[in-house]
């Protein structure tokens, strides 16, 4: 079932099925709604549902969302498994100190904690009390902050630049990786979702520049074969036939590494969702940190 157009999903449709994408365009606008606002704490502004999407999954795929703004501002998102179709309404016990309410909330926080507890679904536990939404927030997955900053928000977490794996375990999904970049006129912000679990999820986005202007977000959530990890294995393979053969070796997850291993060569290759950085893992047995992964996706021409 489609969700209701409010969520503005083109077309109404926000239902992912394989090898499928759906869309949203000007889904959010404010030049701070995701951290950067100083009068705020760098907590996140989330009103009138403006800023939230969600999406259902039939089938385990992995997906990528893909947020975009001019480079006037920076996007800034947080994915969330919810417990049905959620768009930012929550009916939890709210306050700004301690559960959060929808205008200022914690963007980061895992279910049931300080400053998400409005949103938090009535079945999560441990939990701080109030956690009375139905379909609301069951797990925090990871978020990506497209700016150059690190913030810390008014409930004292971290928002780092660039994108991160927060989840608690691997029940929705097996690793999760991103990277923002600047390309074409636009700042991308990117998280991929290797074998995300049948069921809902929730977009919560907006930009993270309190110095630039009130930039439209658009945002593209697609079923996927060939995850940006894979095109860069795939280009390497073509490029570096000597380092890393044979090619077409089936990529594999060991937490936190997303990898391949080359027999012949004895080596391997994969991304860390700690760091997003790239790494090489010779004969010899020396681990090469080789860099962020995301000039070399876009070397590779797979951003």
């Amino acid at each position: 079932m489609a969700a209701p157009a409010a969520t503005k999903w083109v077309n109404g449709d926000n239902m992912l099925d394989p090898e499928t994408t759906i869309q949203s365009t000007a889904a959010a606008t404010n030049q701070n709604s995701y951290t950067g606002n100083p009068t705020i704490k760098n907590n996140a502004q989330g009103m009138n549902g403006e800023s939230w999407l969600n999406f259902e999954v039939p089938t385990a795929t992995n997906v990528l969302v893909s947020i975009t703004s001019a480079t006037a501002n920076a996007p800034g998102f947080t994915v969330y498994r919810t417990d049905g179709s959620f768009i930012g309404i929550g009916t939890g016990t709210a306050d700004k100190v301690t559960n959060g309410v929808n205008h200022n909330f914690n963007q980061v926080a895992q279910a049931g904690t300080a400053g998400i507890i409005w949103a938090t679904d009535d079945s999560v536990s441990p939990s701080l009390p109030g956690n009375s939404t139905a379909n609301g927030i069951v797990e925090t997955l990871g978020y990506v902050n497209g700016s150059n900053v690190d913030y810390v928000n008014g409930y004292g977490l971290r928002i780092d630049a660039g994108a991160h794996d927060i989840s608690i375990d691997d029940l929705y999904e097996n690793g999760i990786y991103g990277n923002i970049a600047v390309a074409g006129g636009l700042n991308h912000a990117k998280l991929t979702f290797i074998n995300l679990a049948a069921g809902w999820y929730t977009i919560f986005m907006g930009n993270t520049n309190t110095g630039g202007t009130d930039t439209p977000i658009d945002v593209k959530v697609s079923a996927i074969t060939t995850s940006p990890m894979d095109c860069l294995y795939n280009w390497v393979e073509n490029n570096y036939s000597e380092l890393f053969s044979p090619a077409g070796a089936a990529s594999q997850t060991s937490v936190p590494y997303y990898y391949r291993y080359y027999q012949n060569a004895n080596s391997y290759l994969g991304i860390s969702s700690t760091d997003n950085h790239v790494y090489y893992l010779g004969s010899d047995g020396a681990l090469l940190d080789v860099g962020a992964s995301s000039p070399w996706l876009t070397i590779a021409g797979c951003n």
